[in-house]
Parts: structure tokens; sequence; C-alpha cells
């Protein structure tokens, strides 16, 4: 028997295999009873952050990662502290810690009290979240469109969490639709806080408009805060103080001393990147877009999707 011909013999260069290792390799997650945390993630802070009993005084940020988390949470920062911005050498998740990775006895004895209220982060979904009638909750929704992209880039920009540096955005997106990323299923999470839209103590914000109008934006949660004193306060002396929310609440201001948001990323995209909307074809195939379309069909009604905004729309 002759051997295979030249011509037969399929060569595979180291470029290519390359490739074939990046589509198939997938992010490095903790199991923790079912819900994928990051490498490294402290489960008994998780697990902590359960038993926490919300105070009065709270103030929560909660979303799914990747939909707006820092931006809210510096522009309400921006409010209670009269548009001064987070100094150079501080680090938000100390001044708003994020409640399952620091757990209920930092947030108890160290979280930061401004203008009275206790801040505190959680991407928990709501069933997860600490609740009292009398504690506030903002929610901000974004689009799975946009959010997957930048989840995206968010994983491979923290390798030593997720050890995902070279892994194929098809990869990383089939995760997101099955569910199979940190925070979980996306879908079921904006549907159990959707349903709570509507609660006197939940803001439900949406990224979109918060970006296409940021000045509505912040006098939303200026009057959430407290209706009789941050409106008035931000619009006193010719907009003064709203002004300089908007300021330092700007993409452009954001990106400047950009360890206040997060760990070191040398090498990667910055943690600041656009914070834009409608920007997922980038990444994302029609196809994957169209797929994404078909479970926010299957999840939400129409009266609800045209509520979310014309990015949560075929």
């Amino acid at each position: 028997m002759s051997g295979p011909s030249v011509a037969s013999v399929l060569l595979i260069t180291s470029s290519e295999l390359s490739t074939m290792a990046s589509a198939s390799k997938t992010p490095a997650y903790t199991n923790h009873d079912g819900f994928l945390l990051p490498v490294g993630f402290p489960t008994d802070s998780f697990d902590s952050a359960l038993k926490y009993q919300a105070q009065e005084n709270d103030l929560f940020i909660c979303t799914y990662p990747k939909c707006g988390t820092t931006w809210t949470q510096h522009i309400s920062y921006l409010i209670l502290n009269d548009g001064k911005p987070l100094p150079a050498d501080q680090r938000l998740d100390v001044v708003w810690p994020h409640l399952e990775e620091v757990g209920k006895e930092f947030i108890e004895t160290k979280a930061t009290i401004a203008g009275g209220y206790r801040l505190i982060k959680t991407h928990f979904p709501h069933k997860f979240t600490p609740a009292n009638p009398n504690a506030k909750y903002i929610f901000v929704a974004r689009n799975p469109k946009d959010c997957v992209v930048s989840f995206y880039h968010h994983t491979v920009g923290f390798p030593r969490h997720y050890d995902f540096a070279e892994g194929s955005f098809d990869t990383y997106f089939n995760l997101f639709l099955e569910g199979k990323v940190d925070s979980n299923d996306y879908f079921d999470f904006l549907r159990e806080w959707l349903d709570h839209k509507d609660d006197p103590n939940v803001l439900f914000l949406r990224y979109e408009a918060g970006r296409k109008n940021t000045r509505e934006y912040v006098l939303q949660i200026a009057t959430f805060l407290d209706d009789k004193v941050y409106p008035q306060r931000l619009l006193a002396d010719n907009e003064k103080i709203l002004k300089l929310v908007m300021e330092y609440s700007s993409l452009d201001s954001m990106k400047k001393d950009a360890r206040r948001w997060c760990s070191d990323r040398t090498g990667f995209k910055p943690f600041i990147r656009k914070g834009s909307t409608g920007g997922w074809d980038e990444l994302l195939s029609m196809e994957q877009a169209e797929m994404l379309q078909k479970r926010l069909n299957e999840t939400f009604t129409t009266e609800e999707l045209d509520f979310l905004g014309e990015q949560y729309q075929g």
C-alpha cells in the first residue's frame, strides 16, 4: 500500500493551532453551589453576604455585570459629595464595596456612609439581594448585545480570575447564552428585577436611556436619593453641581486615573472602554444577535420590551 500523496497531507501552522486552541478554551470559574464566580473570589464572603440583614439606610447599586455599574456608582457618589470626584488615590471598591466579595461583617463595620447612606454594590439576583422595605435599590439594565461584548472584554482582561486572555468571542457568547458565566443567566436576572421595577424603594434605570440623556439620568438618581434635597442642590447656582456631576461622570473623565475603578489591566483593554450603546456589531454576528433577541422575546412581553427600549427589540 502506498502512503498518502504530498497533496493529501494537511499542514497545520502554529498560528492555526493557536486559533484552534483559543476556540476550544473556556473561562475558568468557581462553581459555588450552582453560582459561577471568578477564580479567587472568596466563597466564604459570598456565603456571608447571603446572611447580611439590610438596614434602612442602605443604598444598593444592583446590576448584572457590565451593565453600567461603575458609571452609576460614580454618578451617585458625585451627587452625594456635591460633585467632588473620587480622588485618584482611592478605589471605588473600598468606598462602595461589593457585598458578595467582602461579606456581611465588612459591610456592617467598614462600609462608607455618605449622605446618610451606607453604600453597597451587588451583582446578586433579586432573590438573593438582602431586603429591607426602607432601604433603597438602584437597578440598571443594559441590553444583552452590548452586555455580552463588554463582558467578553472584561473576562479576557482579567486572566488571573478567568484564564481566558486568548479565548474566542464565539466560545464566550455560547456560554453567555446558556447562562454559564459569572452571575449566571442574564435573562433570568433581568426578569427577576423587572418584576420589581414598580416597588417604591426601587429605581429601575436603563443604561441606554442614561447614555442618551445623562442629565435626566442624574436627576432621576438625585430625586430617588432624596427629592427634597438633591435635585435642588444640583440645580442651584446655575446648575453648578449638576454640571460637575456631568463632567466627572463622563467617559473621558473616568478614563483618567483608571486604577480608581479596578485592579491593574496592563496589556489589556481598559476597564472603562467605550460605554457605548449599539456598538455590539464589533464582535456580534447577525445570527448571534438574533439568538439573543429570541431569548428576549421568550422572556419578556412586547410591552416590557417597549419599556426597556429599542435596543431590546428586533
